[in-house]
């Protein structure tokens, strides 16, 4: 087991890892001002990023460590990603439970905090999803149940238009391209930044319209739309985890909304603002809710 200080140590060790990365994303054209060596190593932001690679890297060696005593020892195989992965060399295998682990975690928690944030701002938004999630009469627990909230869903993915996680999105031209007049040849890294993109008025502009997401005859997600959305990247290297995150988000929020009502800025909510770390996190946010009795 986990005590909690081993907890809070952990969780500590993956946010300085976040903003480390956000750090270095940052810097990406000027890579020597984020190597590990002297005098660059004396900013905080990089010494904290760093020490939570070594502290993460010595935790996955011990978890691989164990799981191979236990295979040896003639241990039950688990089908979990451990297992499955152990033709992988210890690089690769770091690699993957890094990403597996971390990806994800704090993207959807911020999702979920921007769309809890539009919900108060849209009062009529935020009944007209209460009422959808109030009709299957239960938190949501299957796939049946999400595929009933149609509403709900359309609200995490217009929440991820108009506050995407992520901030820029890196692609490399592999042919001889022509963007807005500028000739762009083959290698070129090109970054998009996500929100400047997805706030466009051709994607619907700053104005939070989660309907735009639901077909006309109101049966569905507009699911040849939502692939277009840069939120999670495009083509092969799309995320994997794109639905599931949604799902995960859609889950909260449609739980919160069926115990609570009147959820409301506890504090001045103009004064909520975005801040950039790995992820475009929501800044001073406070909720205030009444309990429904369900």
């Amino acid at each position: 087991g986990v005590s909690p200080g081993q907890s809070n140590e952990l969780w500590k060790t993956f946010l300085d890892g976040l903003q480390g990365c956000g750090y270095v994303a940052q810097l990406s054209a000027f890579p020597m001002l984020t190597r590990d060596k002297f005098p660059w190593n004396l900013n905080a932001t990089l010494k904290n990023f760093y020490r939570s690679l070594k502290k993460l890297n010595k935790m996955w060696d011990e978890v691989i460590q164990e799981r191979r005593v236990q295979r040896a020892a003639g241990a039950e195989v688990k089908l979990d990603l451990l297992d499955k992965l152990q033709h992988l060399t210890d690089e690769e295998l770091k690699g993957n439970l890094m990403i597996f682990v971390a990806a994800g975690f704090e993207t959807t928690a911020m999702t979920i905090a921007w769309c809890l944030y539009y919900l108060c701002l849209y009062p009529d938004i935020q009944a007209k999803a209460r009422s959808e999630v109030d009709e299957i009469g239960h938190d949501p627990q299957d796939g049946e149940d999400l595929n009933e909230l149609l509403f709900v869903e359309a609200c995490v993915i217009e929440t991820l238009r108009v506050q995407p996680p992520g901030f820029f999105l890196l692609q490399e031209c592999i042919s001889k391209t022509t963007l807005a007049g500028e000739q762009i040849p083959p290698g070129t890294m090109v970054a998009t930044l996500l929100h400047k993109a997805m706030i466009c008025k051709e994607e619907g502009g700053t104005a939070f319209q989660p309907d735009q997401w639901i077909l006309p005859n109101g049966q569905g997600i507009n699911r040849a739309r939502l692939r277009s959305h840069l939120a999670f990247g495009g083509g092969p290297r799309e995320c994997p985890g794109k639905h599931l995150a949604i799902k995960e988000c859609v889950v909260v929020v449609a739980t919160i909304l069926r115990h609570f009502d009147n959820i409301r800025a506890n504090s001045d909510i103009g004064k909520v603002h975005g801040r950039t770390r790995f992820v475009q996190a929501v800044e001073g946010l406070e909720l205030k809710m009444k309990p429904r009795g369900i």
